[in-house]
């Protein structure tokens, strides 16, 4: 019996010896990719830090302006462009009342 005993002695130091085999590599294994992630996560922060940058510079009056003429034609507007409130219907029209636009279209549409 002491054969018997010996024997299934090896076998689980065996079994104990390749079970810490295999989680050392494991370990090797999830260490590397927590160094991936970690090398992802700086990434987006300097990617992050970029961006804020990008955006400070993006939103000062003094860019959108430069933009805006540059890359939209767009200018500030002229004298004659302006109007007052009191001014617009005689440059636009006098608006039509809502209810009487429906009541016209539905008259006009064909049964």
């Amino acid at each position: 019996m002491s054969r018997r005993v010996f024997i299934l002695g090896l076998v689980i130091v065996g079994l104990l010896v390749f079970s810490l085999y295999r989680a050392k590599y494991g370990a090797k294994d999830t260490a590397a990719e927590l160094m991936a992630v970690e090398a992802q996560i700086e990434d987006a922060h300097h990617e992050k830090a970029l961006l804020e940058t990008e955006l400070s510079h993006m939103s000062r009056r003094e860019w959108i302006e430069e933009y805006a003429r540059n890359e939209l034609g767009m200018a500030p507007p002229r004298p004659e462009q302006m109007a007052n409130e009191r001014d617009l219907d005689a440059l636009v029209g006098v608006p039509a009342d809502p209810a009487t636009a429906a009541d016209q279209s539905s008259a006009e549409a064909p049964e």
